[in-house]
């Protein structure tokens, strides 16, 4: 990826929210699975898998209603309301690590493995909207 392209206003607001939302889904995810071994030694091992679970299963089946969604509304408003929501997100996950709370950071995982799944198809959508043909590959 070139350097223009990175600092560039058009690309470089979708490649820093696409780079900090996937750091913080597995720092999540990861900051949950060490809550669980630190703290449910019995059932940590059934715990961590199912994490890992509940964080790919939105993939699985939201993705086409993300895709759907590119389709049907304009890209960088879904892409918008996505980022908000994360936001929420991000402060429910903040509580539950606060009060150390395995059930709400299990839901803050899912909702992260939901906004994830929705903003898969938009980010990929949006980028022919944004870059010229010759930076497609580069995007």
């Amino acid at each position: 990826m070139t350097h223009s392209l990175l600092a560039s206003r058009r690309f470089a607001p979708l490649f820093w929210r696409q780079f900090f939302a996937a750091f913080n889904d597995n720092f999540l995810k990861n900051a949950l699975v060490l809550l669980i071994l630190a703290h449910a030694a019995e059932s940590g091992a059934s715990l961590v898998t199912l994490a890992g679970a509940v964080f790919i299963a939105p993939f699985f089946l939201l993705s086409a209603i993300g895709g759907e969604f590119a389709d049907k509304y304009d890209k960088a408003r879904v892409v918008r309301w996505i980022s908000v929501a994360e936001i929420a997100v991000a402060a429910l996950s903040a509580t539950g690590f606060l009060f150390a709370n395995i059930p709400t950071l299990f839901g803050a995982l899912v909702l992260f493995g939901v906004s994830g799944a929705l903003f898969g198809p938009v980010k990929y959508g949006i980028l022919p909207d944004h870059l010229s043909r010759e930076e497609l590959p580069a995007g």
